[in-house]
């Protein structure tokens, strides 16, 4: 279990969770909130013990009330919780359903932490479906048409989710594997005018942490066919372009050591290590070029056009002509490209 949320609340916070913990474990559908001190927004604490538990199935996390009576009684309603009786047999089914990820993950003979999450990112890419109809009934209808597309269950029983489901997915496969890793819930840009409702991941690797946002990447894989690593391990000041949250409810994640473009030798400083990155990749052969572009290097607009041109250029002086289809990121400062031949 993780308690990446649970450790940055506060005493008064932390009993809150404590009873909703509870709550979670006895398939609860409310939970009397009078014993919790009257200061503590406890729909905040709710949504950090729901980030720190990816376990929890039972009811519609996208329809959670918070109601008060005449005699100042106040309760948090679990819309949607199914009885005890099918919350064992959905757990047993997201259990199997667990251990055959785990199987198949393990098989590839991970190593090192960095190759363990690598292959839970990318697991997740080739085995989950966007549920696109969910994200556009939430956002034109205003309510959950698939409530199992926000939790573990309909992305590693059913195969397929949105932000909320994916996250809670690999939170469970990662803090089984071992790690402490949680679900952040705040608000981003993606597919929206503006920020919307959003949910991603804080994994903790050796004392550092680190911000995974897998469902943006496996949209990037179905766009392109290609793994995609544009928001995996990641710092604050990265993510925080196009994402946005409680800064509060989480650890500082101030590093990217371990971050693909890092690891992979795809992060330039400036647009001559960018050069130089192109030109490994043009000889290497390779259909696919990722490089990420550190902040505050000037970019000549449009800046898509101008890199897709700057490979191409590249590409030709080592004496690989060929058509690139390519993709800027301009908040992530990511560029992908592939040759069509």
């Amino acid at each position: 279990m993780s308690r990446i949320g649970y450790n940055q609340l506060s005493a008064a916070e932390k009993k809150a969770y404590e009873q909703f913990e509870k709550a979670f474990n006895s398939c609860a559908s409310s939970v009397d909130s009078n014993s919790i001190d009257r200061n503590v927004d406890v729909m905040k604490v709710l949504q950090v013990a729901l980030g720190d538990n990816p376990q929890v199935i039972y009811f519609n996390k996208t329809q959670i009330r918070l109601s008060a009576s005449l005699f100042g009684g106040k309760q948090i309603h679990f819309s949607g919780a199914v009885p005890s009786s099918q919350a064992r047999t959905m757990q047993k089914q997201l259990e199997l359903a667990l251990l055959k990820a785990i199987e198949d993950i393990e098989l590839l003979n991970p190593m090192s932490n960095y190759d363990k999450l690598i292959c839970i990112y990318e697991y997740l890419q080739d085995n989950v479906t966007y549920d696109s109809k969910e994200l556009e009934a939430c956002c034109r209808l205003g309510r959950s048409v698939n409530p199992m597309s926000h939790n573990a269950y309909g992305v590693l029983v059913n195969k397929t989710g949105v932000c909320d489901g994916i996250s809670s997915a690999f939170s469970l496969i990662a803090q089984r594997m071992g790690f402490e890793c949680s679900m952040v819930s705040g608000r981003a840009t993606f597919r929206t005018q503006g920020f919307s409702e959003h949910a991603w991941n804080i994994i903790k690797i050796a004392e550092t942490y680190y911000h995974i946002d897998a469902t943006w990447d496996v949209n990037h894989k179905e766009q392109t066919g290609e793994y995609s690593y544009e928001y995996f391990c990641v710092s604050d000041d990265s993510i925080n372009r196009d994402h946005d949250w409680d800064i509060k409810t989480t650890p500082a994640c101030s590093r990217e050591d371990i971050s693909f473009y890092v690891r992979n030798r795809c992060f330039a400083n400036n647009l001559t290590q960018l050069e130089e990155i192109f030109a490994r990749y043009a000889k290497s052969k390779q259909k696919v070029v990722r490089a990420k572009i550190a902040d505050g290097i000037p970019i000549p607009t449009p800046e898509d056009q101008f890199l897709g041109q700057k490979l191409v250029n590249v590409a030709s002086s080592v004496g690989r002509y060929a058509a690139i289809k390519f993709i800027w990121n301009k908040n992530s400062r990511c560029f992908y490209a592939k040759f069509e031949s």
